[in-house]
């Protein structure tokens, strides 16, 4: 039973992907929007049913009137709730990254193509789309708790709106197919439609704390320990060496000159800060996974230090960088590694 529902589901997906095809914006119209009773439609349905077997049953015209009054509103339903979807443009604005266990911000804008404004409209990415019974967004740059449904109470001039999808899975997020649907205006029909988008979001992995010792970092291509580079420079003395010809008389050290010990030059050198080395195979960490946590706290926390730092992952090294945007680089590295 199981496998047979599994197929009916596969099959309807691919004939819905085949008339909304895949696209970063989309149009409503008679080839991508469906309408059928609601559940209050059913009820509705069926007292039609009862008012004309009675009126038939009793010959009573009255009664059979007011069965054909409420057929008619139907059918001007119907007319009414597909207009309030059909001619609504969708189009995807962007999508955020975010760690696993956030929130994927999805911004929308919608409008409509046609003069006459669209009402409750709800947005979904949710598998209860047609659950109308939840607060009307009134206003589209209202801040609110973040959802993955919206309910937009008139859509007529482009506006901007907001959805969000947990992401509890590392790695390439592709966005699930939103439901656009209505009830409007008696509730009795509903109008939806599925669009899929084309777009995805990237996943970092949750920072996982340890211990960060120097033992724990590889050393650098020069062979040095993780530790403090410096360079010539005219901040710090260094040492002593001996003078070569043709330097400046004032790094000459005059006090071993006057100790009869000859001509040394002083050597100053200036910090240009550290250089570390996050190494994939050396996080304590067991589980492929937990490395990566891992290696996302060593990213974070040498960013905030203002330290230099290299990302060696399985499937390669990168160069050595610092600050926001190399951190971003190295989110994105973990994010796509297998």
């Amino acid at each position: 039973m199981f496998a047979i529902r599994q197929r009916l589901e596969n099959y309807l997906q691919t004939w819905f992907k085949r008339r909304a095809p895949v696209s970063r914006d989309i149009t409503l119209n008679l080839r991508n929007v469906y309408i059928f009773l609601s559940k209050e439609g059913l009820l509705y349905a069926f007292l039609l049913i009862i008012t004309f077997v009675a009126g038939i049953n009793y010959a009573n015209n009255l009664v059979l009137g007011l069965c054909f009054l409420l057929g008619s509103l139907l059918v001007v339903t119907i007319h009414y709730t597909f207009a309030h979807l059909a001619g609504l443009q969708i189009k995807l604005v962007g999508i955020s990254d975010t760690q696993v266990g956030g929130k994927v911000q999805v911004r929308l804008q919608v409008s409509s193509e046609s003069s006459q404004p669209h009402r409750q409209i709800r947005l979904s990415f949710a598998n209860n789309a047609f659950d109308f019974k939840q607060p009307i967004h009134r206003k589209p740059n209202t801040q609110s708790a973040p959802n993955d449904w919206l309910l937009v109470s008139q859509i007529q001039a482009p506006q901007q709106v907001s959805l969000w999808l947990t992401a509890d899975k590392r790695g390439k997020f592709v966005l699930p197919r939103l439901t656009v649907s209505t009830v409007y205006p008696l509730g009795i029909l509903q109008a939806w439609s599925y669009v899929f988008f084309e777009g995805h979001a990237w996943v970092y992995p949750a920072p996982l704390s340890y211990e960060m010792k120097a033992s724990q970092f590889v050393p650098s291509d020069d062979e040095q320990p993780a530790a403090l580079h410096t360079q010539a420079g005219q901040e710090d003395f260094d040492q002593l060496d001996n003078y070569v010809p043709g330097e400046s008389l004032a790094r000459i050290s005059w006090a071993h000159v006057a100790r009869g010990q000859g001509l040394m030059s002083k050597r100053f050198v200036e910090s240009v800060g550290q250089q570390q080395l996050l190494d994939y195979y050396q996080m304590p960490a067991v589980t492929h996974e937990e490395k990566l946590s891992q290696l996302r706290y060593g990213v974070d926390s040498l960013t905030q230090s203002q330290i230099a730092f290299q990302l060696r992952l399985p499937d390669g090294e990168g160069a050595i960088g610092e600050g926001k945007a190399f951190r971003q680089q190295c989110l994105l590295r973990l994010a796509k590694t297998p």
